[in-house]
C-alpha cells in the first residue's frame, strides 16, 4: 500500500535541509525514514529528527536513501506551489509532477523509536553501539557503515600502537584486552540513554 500526504513546500524544504546538515561522507550510506500519520510526518535519519504538519492521506512509513534527499531538495527549490502531494510506492517517490525511482525506496520500515543516536558518534561510542545493538538493529538504524568503519579504525589503531609498544613487551592480546574493556565501559555508559532492555 502506498504512503501519501500533502506537505507545505516550505516545511519540506526545511526538513530536507535539516537532514542534509553535517552529513559529510555519510550521504552515500545513510537513509531517511519518513513516518506519516494523519496530521504529521516525522523525517528521521541518524542524529536528525524533524516533524512537520501534513495532511496524511494514506499513513505509513517509507525509507529512502539520503542521497535522494539531494534530488528532492533541488527539485523542491524550483517548485512554486505552496503545498505538494507526496506519494511513495516501493521503488518510487512522486512529489507533484516530479518523480524519482530507486530500488532502495522501501515501504513499511519502521525504525526503533527508542534509539536517538547523535549524528557525530565517536569511534569509541560506535564500537560500543556495535556491542549493544544486534546486527539487525545496526542495519535498521543505518549504522552498518559506521560500525564497519569503526572496526577498521580499531584494527588500524591496534596495529599502529603495537608497532610502537612491542619494544616494551606489550602484546596484541594486551592491547585488545585494554580496548575491549574501554568499549565495554562505553557500552555501559550508553545503554541507559538508548532505553534498550
Amino acid at each position: 500500500m502506498p504512503v501519501e500526504f500533502i506537505i507545505r513546500t516550505s516545511d519540506l524544504r526545511q526538513a530536507t535541509s535539516q537532514l542534509k546538515a553535517n552529513r559529510g561522507k555519510r550521504t552515500e550510506t545513510d537513509f531517511v525514514d519518513i513516518l506519516v500519520s494523519e496530521c504529521a510526518a516525522t523525517f528521521r535519519s541518524v542524529g536528525t529528527e524533524t516533524e512537520v504538519p501534513v495532511d496524511g492521506k494514506i499513513p505509513g512509513s517509507v525509507r529512502i536513501p539520503l542521497r535522494i534527499v539531494d534530488k528532492i531538495n533541488s527539485t523542491v527549490k524550483t517548485m512554486k506551489k505552496t503545498e505538494l502531494p507526496f506519494h511513495c510506492e516501493s521503488g518510487v517517490i512522486k512529489i507533484g509532477s516530479w518523480s524519482v525511482k530507486h530500488p532502495d525506496i522501501e515501504l513499511g520500515r519502521i525504525p526503533d523509536q527508542r534509539l536517538g543516536l547523535p549524528i557525530d558518534v565517536s569511534v569509541l561510542d560506535t564500537l560500543a553501539l556495535g556491542e549493544i545493538l544486534s546486527a539487525d538493529q545496526i542495519v535498521e538504524e543505518g549504522m552498518r557503515a559506521r560500525v564497519e568503519e569503526a572496526v577498521d579504525t580499531r584494527t588500524s589503531a591496534i596495529a599502529t600502537a603495537l608497532g610502537a609498544l612491542q619494544v616494551l613487551g606489550i602484546t596484541e592480546r594486551q592491547l585488545q584486552g585494554l580496548i575491549d574493556t574501554h568499549v565495554k565501559d562505553a557500552a555501559k555508559r550508553l545503554r541507559p540513554s538508548l532505553r534498550i532492555p
